[in-house]
């Protein structure tokens, strides 16, 4: 891209950051520190019945009767409803963000499965930070007869920093010794596209492998879904023994929606062309678009299906996140580009890691990639039991 091009579109994405941050209000900061899921919590917070809900009431610390009380309440309506977007833009309209982030977490904890799989994640996590080589020759030699298949982001060439690559995954497991390969998908192509792509490649990896764990993010797992959802019947996809989704956008994301409407339109889609991308990914991974289409897919039961999902508070936002997370917040607990609860397979299991966006920056991810491989062969060595 030559300087001036350069130029124009700073101007542009500063311009759409301006539209998304105007009139936002400036959130309350309440302190707090606490646990919850098994994850200590030190941040800021926008309520005093959110640090209420973390500090107290979730410890079964009730001294607060009218908290208790208002508490109670909410959670008498919303334990009934299914724990899905609609529900929880309803629970963050009616309390606050960050109750409702602090409430997913917590009602994804209280599956027993999942909250199996959550604390042996962060016992893993805690085992390889005080033995980390020992500890990772161990797991990669348990991995001997699986293949970690990788499904890369949007424009995971293009713009590297972003991680959508796996390039220091797959850096770390070859490494180790894990056999793993990058299904390479075209990188600005639409979802239906890049899913028969990954249909294909399933099935070359196949004819070599019988053990294959898919991994996907972000975009990535949409076209996965649709690939193991639609595309390929059950009986063509004996092998494929698990499915990763980290930061999946399953059912879109509103951010997209938001990029249709005027006058975002005309400066995303003349951003989009100044960075020679693709203005139909916008259209692609619109909510309408893509919640109809998850809607009617079905995966197999013998695939073990697991959501790796941030979920961030308002005090943990970063910078880089911070237009698209005050954008959508009230619409409901998001990662800074997708719903948390869109995130979600019904029947899958959920790790959820608080205080991390949809980019997962984080100075423990190396650890948390091996934790989290250790949890899915522990889960899978458990159906085979």
């Amino acid at each position: 891209m030559n300087r001036k091009r350069f130029e124009i579109l700073c101007f542009l994405l500063s311009a759409l950051l301006f539209l998304l941050s105007f009139g936002c209000a400036t959130v309350p900061r309440y302190p707090v520190q606490g646990t919850l899921a098994g994850q200590a919590v030190a941040t800021t917070i926008d309520s005093e019945l959110s640090k209420y809900y973390l500090v107290h009431y979730l410890s079964n610390d009730r001294i607060n009767p009218a908290y208790d009380q208002e508490i109670d309440r909410a959670l008498a309506v919303w334990d009934r409803r299914p724990l899905d977007s609609d529900s929880l833009r309803d629970l963050t309209q009616e309390l606050s963000p960050d109750f409702a982030t602090l409430y997913f977490v917590s009602r994804v904890y209280q599956d027993p499965i999942s909250q199996k799989a959550q604390d042996a994640f962060h016992a893993h996590v805690a085992t390889l930070r005080a033995k980390a080589a020992k500890e990772i020759s161990r797991i990669a030699k348990r991995f001997a007869p699986y293949l970690i298949a990788f499904v890369p982001g949007y424009a995971y060439k293009r713009d590297p920093t972003t991680g959508a690559d796996f390039a220091r995954q797959r850096r770390l497991m070859n490494h180790a010794g894990f056999k793993n390969v990058l299904i390479e998908t075209d990188e600005l192509a639409t979802i239906e596209k890049n899913a028969t792509i990954i249909a294909s490649e399933i099935l070359r990896l196949k004819e070599e492998h019988d053990r294959i764990i898919l991994v996907s993010t972000s975009k990535g797992g949409t076209e996965v879904a649709l690939a193991i959802g639609k595309l390929l019947p059950p009986e063509r996809l004996q092998g494929v023994k698990a499915w990763i989704s980290i930061g999946g956008l399953l059912r879109g994301t509103p951010s997209a929606d938001q990029a249709l409407q005027w006058p975002k339109s005309w400066l995303v889609r003349t951003a989009f062309f100044f960075t020679g991308l693709r203005g139909e990914v916008i259209e692609d991974l619109s909510t309408k678009k893509r919640r109809e289409v998850f809607a009617q897919l079905e995966f197999p039961g013998d695939i073990l299906t697991l959501q790796y999902v941030g979920a961030p508070l308002s005090g943990q936002i970063a910078e880089y996140v911070k237009g698209r997370y005050d954008d959508l917040k009230s619409l409901g607990p998001n990662d800074g580009l997708t719903l948390l609860a869109d995130e979600l397979v019904e029947g899958g299991i959920v790790i959820t890691d608080i205080g991390l966006d949809h980019y997962y920056l984080d100075p423990d991810i190396d650890l948390k990639t091996f934790a989290l491989a250790s949890v899915v062969l522990e889960l899978l060595e458990g159906r085979d039991q």
